[in-house]
C-alpha cells in the first residue's frame, strides 16, 4: 500500500513538472491538440492571451490538419489499489497513437469539404497488472486462479463524420482489434462499434441516439444517448452516455489554443484472451467505474497535451471459462496524453 501510494505520488509530480514545462512551451514554440487535418508546419504559439468572456475573440481553434496525416499521441496512466491489502491489483498502461484523414469527396473527385470526413487511427496499448495476491489464505480463493502481467490491444480505428443537413449528422466509429497476451488467439479478435445520429436545433443544443458495441464480455452493446448543451463558448454540457462530461474553458489565445478544465465519468476495463498458467485459453475481463477530473490544452493542427486524475470503484476480474468473478477494492489514478 505504502509503496503504490509512493510511486503514484512519484507519477503525479512528474505529470505536473511536465505539463508546467509543456504549458511553458506552448506560450513560446508549441503547436495544438485533438484530432483529424492541417499543413505540417509546427504552429508559432504566443503566451497564452487571457480573455475575459466578453473580450474573448471566437476564432475557432481548427482541430485538424489540412492533409492525409492528422499526427500522433502518446498515453499512459497509473492505477494505485487503495485497499491496503492482497486482494488489491496496481495497473499501468502505455498507449501510441497515429491518425490519418480522407475528405470522402476527394474520392469521388469533388471538392474538398470537412463535412464528409473518414479518419484512420492505428494504436497499440499494453496494460500491466500487479496483483492480485491468490496464495494468500485470508481471500478464500483457489490457488490455480491467476492473471497475466501485461496484456495487449492493437488495431485501427476508423471513423467517418458526414453532415446531412444544417441539423442532421451522423457519426461512425469501427474498431477492430487483437486484444490477448499474445499468448493465444483463442477469440482474441475483437470489434468496437459506435453509430449515433446527431440533431442540432439550434447552436446551443446537440440531441444523439444510437448505440455502442463494446464487445467485452461484461458489457456487449448499450445504448449511447444525450444532449450536449453550449450556452456560451466557455462553457460544455456533454451528457451523452456512456461518457458524460463538464468542461469549462479556462483561456483562449485566438485561433492558435485554448484551455479546458473538465470533470467526467467512464466505463473502464476490457476484455482480452489470454492463457492461464495450466496452458488452457481463457477470456479474462478487468472492469472499473470512473470519476475523472482534469485539464487539456486544445491547439490547431491536432497538437496538444492531457492530464487527469480518476477515483475508480466497482472494480472486478472476472474468467468467462472458469466462471469466477473477484471483487477488488478502489484505486485512485492519474493519466497523461500528449499530440504532436
Amino acid at each position: 500500500m505504502s509503496q503504490s501510494i509512493i510511486r503514484a505520488v512519484a507519477i503525479a509530480v512528474g505529470v505536473t513538472s511536465f505539463v508546467m514545462a509543456t504549458g511553458r512551451a506552448f506560450g513560446q514554440t508549441g503547436a495544438s491538440a485533438t484530432p483529424l487535418f492541417q499543413s505540417g508546419d509546427v504552429l508559432e504559439l504566443n503566451p497564452p492571451i487571457i480573455y475575459s468572456p466578453s473580450e474573448a475573440i471566437e476564432v475557432p481553434v481548427e482541430k485538424f490538419r489540412r492533409g492525409f496525416y492528422q499526427g500522433a499521441e502518446v498515453l499512459g496512466g497509473y492505477l494505485a489499489d487503495v485497499g491496503g491489502n492482497s486482494a488489491g491489483m496496481n495497473q499501468t498502461f502505455e498507449e501510441a497513437r497515429v491518425s490519418f484523414g480522407i475528405p470522402v469527396d476527394v474520392l469521388t473527385g469533388g471538392p474538398v469539404s470537412m463535412d464528409n470526413i473518414i479518419g484512420l487511427r492505428p494504436y497499440f496499448r499494453v496494460d500491466h497488472f500487479d496483483g492480485p495476491d491468490f496464495s494468500d489464505p485470508s481471500l478464500g480463493l483457489p490457488s490455480d486462479i491467476d492473471v497475466p502481467g501485461s496484456v495487449y490491444d492493437t488495431g485501427v480505428t476508423l471513423l467517418n463524420q458526414k453532415k446531412w443537413s444544417e441539423v442532421f449528422s451522423t457519426t461512425l466509429i469501427v474498431s477492430p482489434s487483437i486484444r490477448s497476451d499474445f499468448q493465444t488467439s483463442d477469440n482474441a479478435f475483437r470489434l468496437f462499434g459506435l453509430a449515433l445520429l446527431n440533431w442540432k436545433p439550434c447552436p446551443e443544443w446537440t440531441v444523439s441516439a444510437g448505440v455502442v458495441y463494446f464487445d467485452r464480455n461484461d458489457f456487449s452493446l448499450l445504448p449511447a444517448f444525450g444532449v450536449v448543451y453550449q450556452p456560451t463558448p466557455w462553457w460544455k454540457f456533454d451528457f451523452t452516455m456512456p461518457r458524460p462530461r463538464i468542461a469549462r474553458r479556462m483561456w483562449k489565445n485566438g485561433g492558435q489554443a485554448e484551455g479546458w478544465a473538465f470533470v467526467g465519468a467512464r466505463i473502464g476495463g476490457n476484455t482480452w484472451a489470454v492463457k492461464r498458467d495450466s496452458g488452457e485459453s481463457d477470456e479474462l475481463t478487468v472492469r472499473g467505474f470512473e470519476i475523472l477530473g482534469g485539464y487539456e490544452v486544445i491547439g490547431a493542427g491536432n497538437r496538444g497535451f492531457a492530464v487527469e486524475t480518476h477515483y475508480t470503484f466497482g472494480r472486478s476480474i472476472e474468467y468467462d471459462r472458469q466462471d469466477i468473478e473477484i471483487d477488488l477494492t478502489d484505486a485512485v489514478g492519474i493519466r497523461a496524453a500528449w499530440q504532436f
